[in-house]
């Protein structure tokens, strides 16, 4: 529990100072300037007083007792005097001080002494080389922090890992008149965590919405399951930047070299429901409508507009980010037919034209919120200087206080009309300054809307032969290396996954036995673990209709091949089928990480593939299947037959059920697969499996 960390009753801080330019005499002045409601103990040897208080030469001098210090002093001496608070029964130490492991090895070895001490009296480090913490709640007020933005009430909990971008959230709040609940920059996360704040934020009834900048995730799986907690009661809205997760690790596979684009961050993410923003100002817009509106019930928007051409781009943007344009109902129509002038365009967008005033811009919103087919509103309101502009803002103001539906607002104005922006504001209607901002922010409540109405996931447990596919993958055990391609598909037939038919040949006199057992044509491909993409260094041969190719393509690539020492695979030749990528990477201390995506030759170079987290749900495969740019070419175009998409849904969910069988599986890709109508079998055609020897 953090309660004395951001509810204090008292706060000592070591380090302060009358030099106002030190970091313990700014804690000091802020505390004092947003009135903290506990006592506040100055420590230094070498001051009577500090300000107009009276300075101890100890933590252990202090008279009463000490729920939080700050500590700003040299790094040496931070030990020592951890040991007088621990003594003292200190709860937190907030260590602003740098000098531990952000500077090298002994740096960190001072770190781990820290926590050490600290932990021998129960007492919790948060930091070192850290910001601090504020809570606006006015029972306790407390900015123990050495930044400089005015703190005041709001319901936007912030956690960044950066300072500075947590400063420029803070500060761009403030700017726009938005409050903060809580926030914290927690530095080098040597005991207090990212996670431990965010599941506090989480318990925190006045905080509504929370925003968090990430660097790196220290504990993913920590993470996973307390995001997986918040999320359903409260968004939680993620800044991560840094988009590889291994950014200098070499990595052989499709799958292992497209997901660090993805990053691990984005399939935790999409795994636990958190929103992940890719620029601060997008967060916080966001931030801002979902602190004071209702989350949409679905995705079908409304726009009012007093000005065309904003109105089309914001139709433009509400349509790219996904949400629809809702189809008003008659009654509707003909309610705002008698409200609105003449010269109105009573569709989607409502056109009310520049001249309407309070009772046509403001009936026509009322009239609209009351419409079933209308989950959301976005006001685009240029203020004209021949209506009563502020009569419209006190209006919309009115309204805004009772909605059960989200509206945002895009004005357009100048410094004159600033009360226009204030009485807006004051309802809970957040205003932006562009038409395409308020549409993303749109998108986003409604991508929180679909997580909180989300069901339970439909988990589905296959049949398989795992012990058979142990025996296989225990031929190898104790390497980190490629496998066999005839043993990577012997290991998928276990899992019910099914392979064009193959055999493995290692000699040419091999090749009579061979096609005994398959029917022309024949591809021929060359198996060897140090030939990664064989198309490229020409080790595959197509369409070989006959004995004597057969022959000639094989000594071909033997000749070719000779210093590999490879194997070679014969299997039968397929053709119309769609190519498609399913692929899966081991994380560490996680679940593995499954692909999907348009396969065959052009994988990485058109990178139309999509990442989730294991285990999959048969909702989790859809969604992936879904979201791929060329889904419509799986569906069916130009009279194409469409592949059967439940085919795949299951090979998907087999395989994520493989991949957590066995930790040992590095990476794995299966490319291609070919996905036929539901009349044809869809059939793995080649795959690579790379296992781990630890």
């Amino acid at each position: 529990m953090l309660d004395a960390l951001f509810k204090p009753k008292s706060v000592a801080i070591i380090g302060a100072s009358n030099n106002p330019l030190s970091i313990g005499h700014i804690v000091l002045q802020n505390l004092l300037d947003h009135n903290f409601k506990g006592p506040i103990y100055p420590i230094n040897p070498k001051s009577k007083y500090i300000k107009s208080f009276r300075a101890y030469p100890s933590v252990t001098d202090i008279p009463d007792e000490v729920d939080l210090v700050n500590i700003s002093i040299k790094n040496t001496l931070v030990p020592l005097v951890l040991e007088e608070c621990g003594k003292k029964g200190v709860k937190f130490a907030i260590v602003h001080t740098a000098g531990f492991k952000e500077v090298g090895e002994e740096g960190l070895k001072l770190e781990k002494q820290i926590v050490k001490i600290a932990h021998k009296y129960g007492m919790r480090i948060y930091g070192p080389n850290s910001q601090g913490i504020q809570n606006s709640d006015p029972e306790v007020s407390v900015y123990a922090n050495f930044t400089f933005v005015p703190m005041s009430p709001g319901n936007i909990s912030i956690v960044a890992q950066s300072g500075g971008v947590g400063e420029t959230l803070k500060l761009h709040l403030y700017r726009i008149g938005k409050g903060i609940r809580m926030y914290s920059s927690f530095g080098n996360e040597a005991d207090v965590s990212m996670n431990e704040i965010i599941d506090y934020y989480g318990q925190d009834e006045d905080t509504k919405v929370i925003m968090v900048h990430i660097e790196t995730l220290k504990d993913p799986a920590g993470f996973l399951e307390v995001a997986n907690r918040v999320t359903p009661k409260k968004p939680i809205l993620a800044l991560k930047t840094g988009k590889t997760s291994e950014g200098t690790k070499a990595v052989a596979s499709h799958t292992g070299s497209l997901i660090e684009q993805e990053t691990i961050a984005d399939v935790i993410f999409k795994k636990s429901g958190v929103l992940r923003f890719h620029s601060q100002e997008d967060m916080i817009d966001a931030a801002v409508a979902f602190s004071n509106q209702p989350v949409p019930k679905g995705d079908r928007v409304v726009i009012v507009t007093n000005t065309g051409g904003p109105a089309i781009i914001a139709v433009d943007e509400c349509i790219s980010a996904g949400l629809k344009l809702a189809e008003l109902s008659s009654q509707t129509k003909e309610i705002l037919g008698k409200l609105v002038f003449q010269e109105a365009i009573v569709s989607n967008p409502v056109d009310v034209v520049a001249t309407a005033g309070p009772e046509q811009y403001g009936g026509t919103v009322e009239a609209l919120l009351k419409d079933p087919n209308i989950d959301s509103l976005l006001l685009v309101f240029v203020t004209a200087p021949f209506v009563d502009c502020e009569g419209i803002a006190r209006k919309l103001g009115e309204i805004g206080k009772a909605s059960d539906k989200p509206i945002v607002c895009q004005v357009i104005t100048i410094e004159k009309w600033a009360e226009v922006i204030r009485l807006i504001r004051e309802s809970g209607i957040p205003v932006y300054d562009f038409a395409e901002t308020a549409a993303r922010v749109l998108s986003a409540m409604t991508e929180y809307g679909k997580i909180t109405q989300r069901k339970a996931p439909s988990f589905k447990k296959f049949e398989i032969d795992k012990s058979k596919a142990e025996s296989v993958l225990s031929r190898h055990k104790g390497k980190d290396k490629f496998i066999p391609q005839d043993d990577v598909f012997k290991i998928l037939q276990c899992y019910g996954i099914p392979t064009v038919t193959t055999t493995r040949i290692d000699k040419e006199d091999e090749l009579e036995k061979a096609i005994q057992k398959l029917k022309y044509p024949l591809v021929l491909k060359v198996d060897a673990e140090s030939i990664i993409h064989k198309t490229e260094v020409g080790g595959v041969a197509v369409n070989i209709k006959d004995k004597a190719s057969l022959q000639a393509a094989f000594k071909k690539m033997a000749r070719k091949f000779e210093k590999q020492k490879p194997g070679f695979i014969l299997q039968e030749y397929l053709e119309g089928g769609k190519e498609v990528i399913l692929g899966a990477k081991r994380n560490e201390g996680l679940q593995p990480t499954l692909m999907f995506g348009l396969g065959g030759i052009f994988v990485e170079t058109l990178k139309d593939v999509q990442f989730r987290m294991a285990p999959l749900s048969e909702e989790d495969a859809l969604e992936m299947i879904r979201s791929i740019k060329g889904y419509a070419i799986l569906e069916g175009t130009r009279g194409e037959k469409a592949v059967d998409i439940n085919r795949l849904i299951e090979i998907l969910i087999r395989l994520s059920q493989l991949v957590s069988d066995f930790p040992e599986i590095d990476e794995m890709d299966l490319n291609p697969v070919f996905a036929f109508e539901k009349s044809k079998e869809t059939v793995v055609v080649d795959a690579r499996l790379k296992i781990v020897g630890a």
